[in-house]
Protein backbone atom coordinates (compact mmCIF):
# COMPACT_ATOMS: atom_id res chain seq x y z
CA UNK A 1 0.00 0.00 0.00
CA UNK A 2 3.00 2.29 0.62
CA UNK A 3 4.69 1.79 -2.53
CA UNK A 4 1.34 2.67 -4.50
CA UNK A 5 0.54 5.88 -2.13
CA UNK A 6 4.35 6.67 -3.46
CA UNK A 7 3.87 6.34 -7.38
CA UNK A 8 1.15 8.20 -6.81
CA UNK A 9 2.65 11.11 -5.35
CA UNK A 10 5.84 10.94 -7.86
CA UNK A 11 3.24 10.91 -10.92
CA UNK A 12 0.87 13.61 -9.14
CA UNK A 13 4.21 15.52 -9.09
CA UNK A 14 4.78 15.22 -12.43
CA UNK A 15 1.55 15.47 -13.78
CA UNK A 16 1.97 19.25 -11.97
CA UNK A 17 5.31 19.64 -13.48
CA UNK A 18 4.28 18.73 -16.75
CA UNK A 19 1.09 21.25 -16.96
CA UNK A 20 2.67 24.59 -15.54
CA UNK A 21 5.45 23.84 -18.48
CA UNK A 22 2.98 23.06 -20.55
CA UNK A 23 0.72 26.49 -19.42
CA UNK A 24 3.91 28.49 -20.29
CA UNK A 25 4.45 27.36 -23.92
CA UNK A 26 7.49 27.42 -26.23
CA UNK A 27 9.25 30.87 -26.71
CA UNK A 28 12.58 32.33 -27.97
CA UNK A 29 14.08 35.11 -27.58
CA UNK A 30 13.21 37.47 -30.56
CA UNK A 31 16.45 39.66 -32.06
CA UNK A 32 14.10 41.36 -34.12
CA UNK A 33 13.84 44.30 -31.89
CA UNK A 34 10.34 45.19 -32.74
CA UNK A 35 8.57 42.50 -30.18
CA UNK A 36 6.79 40.74 -33.31
CA UNK A 37 6.97 37.60 -35.97
CA UNK A 38 9.91 39.10 -37.95
CA UNK A 39 10.59 42.63 -38.87
CA UNK A 40 13.32 44.32 -40.19
CA UNK A 41 14.55 48.04 -40.48
CA UNK A 42 14.99 50.22 -43.95
CA UNK A 43 16.58 53.36 -43.99
CA UNK A 44 16.46 56.22 -46.83
CA UNK A 45 13.52 54.58 -48.81
CA UNK A 46 10.03 55.33 -49.30
CA UNK A 47 7.02 53.56 -48.46
CA UNK A 48 6.31 52.37 -52.38
CA UNK A 49 9.71 51.56 -52.96
CA UNK A 50 9.71 49.03 -50.04
CA UNK A 51 6.22 48.09 -51.23
CA UNK A 52 7.43 47.24 -54.70
CA UNK A 53 10.92 45.32 -53.34
CA UNK A 54 8.38 43.54 -51.07
CA UNK A 55 5.98 42.29 -53.85
CA UNK A 56 8.91 41.60 -55.97
CA UNK A 57 10.47 39.06 -53.11
CA UNK A 58 7.53 37.79 -52.25
CA UNK A 59 6.32 37.03 -55.93
CA UNK A 60 9.86 35.21 -56.72
CA UNK A 61 9.40 33.07 -53.80
CA UNK A 62 5.74 31.76 -54.78
CA UNK A 63 3.47 34.13 -53.16
CA UNK A 64 0.56 36.13 -54.97
CA UNK A 65 -1.16 39.15 -53.80
CA UNK A 66 -0.25 42.54 -52.54
CA UNK A 67 -1.61 45.62 -51.15
CA UNK A 68 -4.59 45.37 -49.18
CA UNK A 69 -4.47 49.01 -47.72
CA UNK A 70 -1.97 51.60 -46.77
CA UNK A 71 0.82 50.40 -46.25
CA UNK A 72 -0.76 46.98 -45.56
CA UNK A 73 0.03 43.93 -48.04
CA UNK A 74 -1.02 39.93 -47.77
CA UNK A 75 0.33 37.29 -49.69
CA UNK A 76 -0.79 33.87 -50.26
CA UNK A 77 0.81 30.76 -51.19
CA UNK A 78 -0.61 26.64 -51.04
CA UNK A 79 0.91 24.44 -48.03
CA UNK A 80 2.58 21.65 -49.07
CA UNK A 81 0.57 18.48 -49.57
CA UNK A 82 1.94 17.29 -46.28
CA UNK A 83 1.15 20.29 -44.25
CA UNK A 84 -2.78 20.21 -46.19
CA UNK A 85 -3.06 16.41 -45.07
CA UNK A 86 -2.05 17.42 -41.62
CA UNK A 87 -4.27 20.56 -41.12
CA UNK A 88 -7.46 19.56 -43.09
CA UNK A 89 -7.48 15.73 -42.37
CA UNK A 90 -6.93 12.99 -44.70
CA UNK A 91 -10.61 12.92 -46.41
CA UNK A 92 -10.40 16.58 -46.96
CA UNK A 93 -6.72 16.52 -48.62
CA UNK A 94 -7.65 13.43 -50.74
CA UNK A 95 -10.39 15.29 -52.31
CA UNK A 96 -8.16 18.35 -52.85
CA UNK A 97 -8.53 20.70 -49.88
CA UNK A 98 -5.87 23.04 -49.78
CA UNK A 99 -4.23 24.69 -46.75
CA UNK A 100 -3.31 28.04 -47.31
CA UNK A 101 0.02 29.86 -46.40
CA UNK A 102 -0.84 33.85 -45.87
CA UNK A 103 1.65 36.31 -44.68
CA UNK A 104 0.34 39.66 -43.62
CA UNK A 105 2.99 42.69 -44.32
CA UNK A 106 3.18 45.95 -42.58
CA UNK A 107 4.94 48.88 -43.36
CA UNK A 108 5.52 51.33 -39.57
CA UNK A 109 6.99 54.34 -40.34
CA UNK A 110 9.59 54.66 -37.00
CA UNK A 111 11.56 57.90 -37.53
CA UNK A 112 12.29 59.80 -40.47
CA UNK A 113 13.07 58.37 -43.72
CA UNK A 114 12.96 55.03 -41.71
CA UNK A 115 10.69 52.56 -41.68
CA UNK A 116 9.88 48.73 -40.26
CA UNK A 117 8.75 46.19 -42.49
CA UNK A 118 7.17 43.55 -40.15
CA UNK A 119 5.53 40.51 -41.04
CA UNK A 120 2.79 37.67 -39.52
CA UNK A 121 2.42 34.43 -40.96
CA UNK A 122 -0.66 32.27 -41.10
CA UNK A 123 -2.14 28.49 -41.87
CA UNK A 124 -5.27 29.17 -43.32
CA UNK A 125 -7.48 26.12 -43.65
CA UNK A 126 -11.30 25.56 -44.42
CA UNK A 127 -11.51 26.71 -48.83
CA UNK A 128 -11.40 29.73 -50.04
CA UNK A 129 -14.70 31.37 -49.03
CA UNK A 130 -13.34 33.78 -46.06
CA UNK A 131 -16.40 32.41 -43.81
CA UNK A 132 -15.10 29.05 -43.25
CA UNK A 133 -11.57 30.13 -43.23
CA UNK A 134 -9.80 29.68 -40.02
CA UNK A 135 -6.57 31.57 -40.10
CA UNK A 136 -4.18 30.50 -37.55
CA UNK A 137 -0.67 32.24 -36.74
CA UNK A 138 2.31 30.33 -36.66
CA UNK A 139 4.65 30.56 -33.55
CA UNK A 140 7.16 32.82 -33.38
CA UNK A 141 9.59 30.06 -33.66
CA UNK A 142 8.64 29.06 -37.05
CA UNK A 143 9.63 33.07 -38.17
CA UNK A 144 12.75 32.33 -39.87
CA UNK A 145 11.70 31.97 -43.29
CA UNK A 146 9.83 35.00 -43.25
CA UNK A 147 12.80 36.99 -41.59
CA UNK A 148 14.94 35.60 -44.66
CA UNK A 149 12.17 36.98 -47.19
CA UNK A 150 12.15 40.76 -44.97
CA UNK A 151 16.30 40.40 -45.39
CA UNK A 152 16.02 39.80 -48.86
CA UNK A 153 13.94 43.06 -49.29
CA UNK A 154 16.08 45.10 -46.84
CA UNK A 155 19.43 43.67 -49.01
CA UNK A 156 17.53 44.38 -52.54
CA UNK A 157 16.89 47.93 -51.32
CA UNK A 158 20.35 48.82 -50.40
Amino acid sequence: MKSFSIRFSILAALTCLWLALAGTGCSTVNDNGSGGFASVTIQNRSAEEIAAATAQVFGADGYRGGMTGPGRMMFEKAASRGTSFAREGFVAGFYGAQTINRVRVEIVPVAQGSFRLECKAYMVTGGSDPFFQDEVPLADARSGPYRSLLNKVARQLE
